[in-house]
């Protein structure tokens, strides 16, 4: 629940959407009515139970210098299972189940990456988590995932799962009621709320500050063939610190601020994710008494694409 923003927005409200169209993602402007622009949707939670959806994840990280030169990139897929087990006025329980979780590196910011590494460590985890609650990551159980850089990163993969691509379409922490029409804007109610991200021993004394976080209801599109809101999202100059064991006889304390910013397709009529993605810019400065004080950066890409249960059960690649 947490990453933010500084950007230019433009938002179209009669007029047509200018996005690079492909065969399956046309956002469209001249099929749409002026009432259509206009009117209002309801944008909340549609859920019934037993429904089950199935997504895909992407994750890139530009490892940067302290100028912001890339120096290498990881990438991560990953995918998952999404099931409603319960839903009542003041509930909705979500079973979620990953599957595998690939890994690879590449030397420079487009270099492509021919070695790919899958980890079984993912394969079945599960947890049950109420969408409704306020604080529903707290019911995540990490001790199954191994307290490794890896394991951390498959963490930040859950977190990132939930947090914008959930957690800002939900009443609780996104104020999603009051996005009712193209235009509209709302600050969700986790702009500047602090959280911690512990995963001992590797991470400790954490601390996420939000700093401002709005959404907007930008615009109307297609995306995979449905009519679908799209929402960005936006962070902007949130703080982060945390102690990070590096290695037995290194400890390294991080400090520094963080902006991402990202989109959310929601299906009109299911009020279902069918996509997302997330872009994040991160400064900080680490010290140990080995390095002294260094400065790092680093960029994300994270992108999320509901997929089929065959794809999901071929393991859900790109």
């Amino acid at each position: 629940m947490k990453r933010n923003i500084i950007i230019l927005i433009v938002i179209f409200i009669i007029s047509v959407l200018i996005v690079p169209a492909t065969d399956d993602n046309l956002l469209f402007g001249s099929e749409l009515t002026e009432d259509e622009l206009l009117k209002e949707y309801d944008l909340t939670f549609k859920d019934k139970e037993g429904d089950i959806d199935f997504y895909a994840m992407r994750s890139v990280y530009y490892h940067g210098n302290s100028i912001g030169i890339t120096q290498n990139r990881e990438e991560f897929l990953c995918s998952f299972q999404r099931e409603v087990l319960k839903v009542t006025d003041d509930s909705l329980m979500v079973r979620y189940t990953w599957k595998k979780f690939k890994a690879g590196m590449g030397k420079g910011k487009n270099e492509e990456i021919t070695e790919w590494k899958t980890y079984s460590f993912s394969d079945g985890v599960s947890y049950e988590i109420d969408l409704n609650c306020p604080n529903y990551l707290d019911a995540v159980d990490y001790e199954p995932i191994p307290k490794t850089m890896l394991g951390m990163k498959f963490v930040v993969n859950i977190m990132d799962a939930h947090a914008q691509f959930d957690l800002l379409r939900n009443e609780n922490n996104g104020n999603i009621s009051k996005l009712k029409k193209v235009g509209d804007r709302i600050t969700a109610n986790d702009a500047h709320k602090s959280s911690s991200w512990d995963f001992p021993p590797l991470v400790t004394e954490s601390d996420f500050t939000n700093g401002d976080y709005e959404t907007l209801f930008t615009g109307i599109g297609i995306a995979d063939g449905k009519k679908c809101a799209v929402l960005e999202y936006i962070n902007s100059e949130s703080k982060l610190k945390n102690k990070i064991q590096i290695s037995p006889n290194m400890t390294m304390k991080m400090e520094g601020i963080t902006n991402f910013w990202g989109h959310i397709y929601v299906d009109l009529e299911s009020s279902k994710l069918i996509r997302g993605d997330l872009y994040e810019y991160v400064v900080v400065t680490g010290t140990s008494s080995l390095t002294g004080t260094i400065r790092l950066s680093e960029r994300r890409l994270v992108e999320i694409n509901q997929i089929t249960r065959e794809e999901f059960q071929k393991n859900g690649d790109f």
